[in-house]
């Protein structure tokens, strides 16, 4: 018994030593990281457990709401939505900060049947993406931030413009000139590059294999942060596609529609790709998806 009680004590204190040298060596972080993310079954710097169902609070139209409703449609996220207008707005409001929902007094916010209120897009989104295995690694989180708030200068710059009194094709385009076309050259050099296509000897004839395809011609998915989707994907996502819309605004045939990624290819690879993602195209072109803007003369 005293041979077997001196091994177990061994066995604990050289556990206790190689903990200490894994924490001492630097490694600690890294260690823990990989624990959660085995516990969770999960990718990511700080996976959690699923959310449940959200009930997504806002006004109806896509704003600061679209990103958080493309993240649940591409994922399968069950969720509802309460939508407010502009007239029950301020009384909704003022009952929202009563009760906490509405934590600024703005919305998004989302409840989850887990017991869960949240507000502001971004915190909604990356919480999300924790709970979908979509949240960046570690040594990636300050590119990941850097991308979203980069990203969310350019859309509210957007935003001002749409949302003015005076807004008609001609501010869209100077928009496009003056804003648009100074930024998206930004987002180009650090998009993901496709991989250029190789001329390769078409063997397959000389084989006799000619009704076998050939998946090694399949696009490789494109994503902006390591080798695998997260949440900031759907956020340059968004951008490109309000930006997308905004430039094919026709005015009632008063404008003329521009091509933003005419001069941006690995732009355009990246969105056309991400596009084409089964659940999110569904969703792209479902008649329940809010329309981007409505003209008003």
């Amino acid at each position: 018994m005293a041979e077997r009680s001196n091994a177990g004590i061994q066995l604990t204190f050289a556990l206790i030593a190689l903990v200490a040298a894994v924490f001492y060596s630097g490694k600690g972080q890294f260690l823990l990281n990989k624990l959660n993310q085995i516990a969770h079954g999960k990718h990511g710097c700080a996976p959690i457990t699923d959310i449940g169902q959200v009930t997504l609070h806002y006004f109806g139209s896509r704003g600061k709401a679209e990103g958080i409703r493309l993240m649940m449609e591409d994922n399968g996220v069950l969720y509802a939505e309460t939508n407010y207008t502009k007239e029950d707005w301020p009384t909704v409001k003022q009952k929202g900060i009563q009760t906490g929902l509405f934590t600024f007094g703005q919305v998004p916010a989302i409840t989850t049947t887990t017991g869960l209120q949240l507000v502001q897009s971004r915190a909604i989104m990356h919480h999300l993406g924790r709970s979908l295995g979509l949240d960046c690694d570690c040594q990636d989180l300050h590119t990941c931030e850097m991308l979203v708030q980069g990203a969310d200068d350019l859309k509210s710059k957007m935003g001002s413009v749409m949302y003015s009194d005076s807004f008609s094709s001609a501010t869209r385009d100077a928009h496009i000139k003056n804003t648009v076309h100074v930024w998206l050259p930004f987002f180009e050099r650090l998009a993901p590059m496709p991989e250029k296509e190789e001329p390769e000897e078409d063997t397959r004839e000389k084989s006799g294999d000619t009704d076998k395809s050939d998946k090694s011609k399949e696009t490789k998915p494109l994503y902006w942060v390591g080798d695998r989707i997260t949440w900031v994907d759907y956020v340059i996502f968004e951008l490109l596609d309000a930006h997308v819309e905004f430039g094919r605004l026709d005015f009632q045939g008063e404008g003329t529609k521009v091509d933003i990624f005419h001069k941006y290819p690995n732009l355009e690879a990246f969105y056309k790709g991400f596009a084409s993602r089964p659940k999110l195209a569904a969703y792209l072109k479902a008649q329940h998806r809010v329309p981007f803007w409505k003209y008003k003369k």
